[in-house]
């Protein structure tokens, strides 16, 4: 083991010092400041557009539709059909500029506006409730409105209109929306009530015991959507918004440096691997290791964790930077990680969910590297095993998309570029920017199978690795 140990040090010592590896620690300081430079400028694009825009005059477009409705009416032509409907809007948009209320927005005094237009226009106008509703108006009675719902409800229960899990489920959600305030104002942030909505498609789904294909849900499913409640309902309790439902550049941008960096260092890695022996060969100094009494195993032992050990400690370095880059020029929180384990939500810090999410993310870069690696070993050709191997890292993904459009067989989840999507089954409840990435058929498989396939191309290619450079000639 000793051996091992000062071989694992000669080949970190020489790996450290090389070229590439410089390169790439300023490749990755570049990419991460390059990514920050272009999150800020649309940061800054975004700002000024939401500062012109700001400037929009609801008001004076709700008068010019007012005054298009009148002039329609007065068209002897429309049926009594159309003509009650364009009453029954020139009503509601004049009672918003009564209010001072932007028909345009979706918050709860606009139904209250439709009820009373709809309570007007009925043969039997019910004064008293058209009265209540323009009170609660009035007193801009939000939680009136929401104990307004409250009673519908029961009143569709007592009538047998609705089951009781569906009463319960429905009164849920107006609690969590007077509790949270969402819908009361019109600069709600849209999470929330993006929120509210998942959680009520959630419940409608276990509920009717249909997915959204209308497929009939399996315990997984039902499992997945009892634990989106809870995890919906937590980031409503600690104001935590998703980053699709937010302004979060900084979440932005460590999702981008992430995929950036992990890809510079693949490349790296590939090149290191691919020369480790058959640079050696060619130059020569293969013999020297020969010579020693340090058995042919020991030595690609010590080079493989070498490997290992270079691609962990710059993938550290790489996020540890994202992380610094984040909090230096960001005035946001990152976003921590949430999922449900034995039935309660728990999360994982920013800083720990960044550092993870980039070994995660290594992990296909390993399995590429060993591939570079085993070529090196085989072939003996620096170029051959580079090549190859880059090409394979940069096009499996196309090709294995385009295969897996037309192929549909069991077999194709064995594939080993099928399984390399490691980090979206890890981190199964991280927010995914990219909605090209969602999994097909083939990539619709568990953590534990992706590993287990993973695993066995790792040790058949270990296994060719030490058979060949044990039994060649290096000499």
């Amino acid at each position: 083991m000793s051996k091992i140990w000062k071989l694992f040090i000669d080949e970190n010592i020489k790996t450290w010092k090389k070229l590439s590896t410089k390169i790439l620690l300023i490749v990755i300081l570049i990419s991460l400041v390059g990514i920050l430079g272009l999150v800020k400028i649309i940061q800054k694009t975004n700002n000024s557009y939401e500062i012109n825009s700001s400037g929009y005059d609801w008001r004076q477009e709700t008068e010019s539709q007012i005054g298009y409705i009148e002039e329609s009416l007065e068209n002897p032509q429309i049926d009594e059909e159309s003509k009650n409907m364009m009453e029954q809007e020139l009503q509601t948009l004049k009672l918003s500029l009564k209010y001072d209320i932007n028909p345009y927005e979706n918050i709860w005094k606009n139904e209250i506006i439709r009820k009373i237009v709809d309570l007007q226009f009925e043969e039997n106008i019910k004064e008293a409730e058209i009265a209540d509703l323009t009170k609660k108006l009035e007193d801009n009675d939000f939680n009136g409105y929401i104990q307004m719902q409250k009673q519908e409800l029961k009143q569709e229960l007592d009538d047998k209109l609705i089951s009781q899990v569906e009463y319960d489920d429905k009164i849920m959600i107006l609690e969590l929306k007077e509790k949270y305030e969402v819908g009361k104002t019109a600069d709600t942030p849209f999470w929330k009530t993006a929120a509210i909505t998942n959680i009520e498609n959630a419940q409608n789904s276990n509920r009717t015991n249909m997915d959204e294909n209308n497929k009939v849900l399996t315990a997984e499913k039902k499992q997945e959507n009892e634990d989106s409640i809870k995890m919906n309902i937590y980031r409503l309790e600690h104001n935590m918004p998703q980053i699709e439902y937010s302004e979060n550049y900084r979440t932005i941008f460590e999702y981008l440096s992430s995929t950036f960096v992990i890809s510079a260092i693949a490349i790296t890695a590939i090149v290191i691997a691919g020369g480790m022996i058959s640079t050696e060969v060619s130059t020569g100094t293969i013999k020297f290791w020969a010579l020693t009494p340090n058995k042919r195993w020991k030595i690609l032992t010590a080079k493989i964790l070498s490997l290992l050990f270079y691609i962990i400690i710059i993938t550290v370095i790489a996020s540890l930077i994202s992380v610094i880059l984040a909090n230096v020029f960001f005035a946001e929180t990152g976003e921590p990680y949430i999922y449900v384990e034995n039935g309660e939500v728990q999360t994982i810090g920013n800083t720990l969910y960044t550092v993870l999410t980039y070994l995660a993310k290594m992990i296909p870069v390993i399995i590429f590297a060993l591939f570079a690696l085993m070529l090196s070993v085989i072939t003996r050709n620096t170029a051959v095993s580079v090549s190859f191997s880059v090409a394979i890292y940069m096009g499996n993904s196309i090709f294995m998309a385009i295969l897996n459009r037309f192929i549909t067989k069991d077999w194709i989840r064995f594939v080993p570029f099928n399984n390399l999507n490691i980090s979206e089954k890890i981190f199964e409840n991280a927010t995914n920017l990219m909605a090209i990435n969602a999994g097909s058929f083939a990539t619709s498989t568990s953590l534990g199978f992706s590993l287990g396939v993973l695993g066995v191309c790792a040790i058949l290619m270990l296994v060719t690795m030490y058979d060949s450079f044990n039994k060649r000639d290096i000499i």
